[in-house]
């Protein structure tokens, strides 16, 4: 299992390459190229320190850090929401592109309009207990409503 937490993971007095030295020092499915390559695509800055980092870079950093590895399962807590609305589309591509053949990937998320058109099932949790669960495009078909609209619906205040 690679996880992305909605907040960062790592000390912040560490350089960028050198989380990417405790991740393939401690995960052995870890592929450093695919890092490296996240990393120059990301615009990740390599010699800085995650502390000098801004909070959007910080979230590509651990974004890097969790599609580099080889796992069956992806669990991706909010990863596009300290992003601005500009990287966004960048940042789910990256995601789609990134996680390994035969694997799958669990996104939680509050920002469902610009993640829904990943979206193969659903599920709605509503304290604590499952309020809605199904396959994304029969949802839309039988409430006649996208995910992000019946999302709104289903969390209205």
């Amino acid at each position: 299992v690679s996880y992305l937490p909605d907040k960062m993971a790592l000390p912040t007095w560490l350089a960028v390459t050198e989380a990417l030295n405790l991740y393939a020092n401690f995960f052995a499915d870890f592929d450093r190229a695919r890092a490296e390559n996240l990393l120059h695509s990301l615009k990740v800055p390599p010699g800085k320190k995650i502390g000098e980092l801004s909070k959007g870079m910080q979230e590509k950093l651990m974004l890097t850090l969790t599609m580099a590895r080889r796992a069956k399962l992806y669990v991706l807590d909010e990863p596009i929401a300290g992003v601005d609305p500009a990287a966004r589309d960048l940042i789910i591509s990256t995601i789609i592109d990134n996680f390994a053949d035969g694997s799958s990937l669990l996104i939680s998320t509050h920002i469902i309009s610009d993640v829904e058109a990943v979206f193969d099932d659903v599920i709605f949790l509503k304290e604590g207990a499952v309020d809605l669960q199904g396959e994304a495009e029969a949802l839309r078909s039988q409430h006649g409503k996208s995910i992000d609209q019946l999302f709104r619906e289903v969390y209205r205040c």
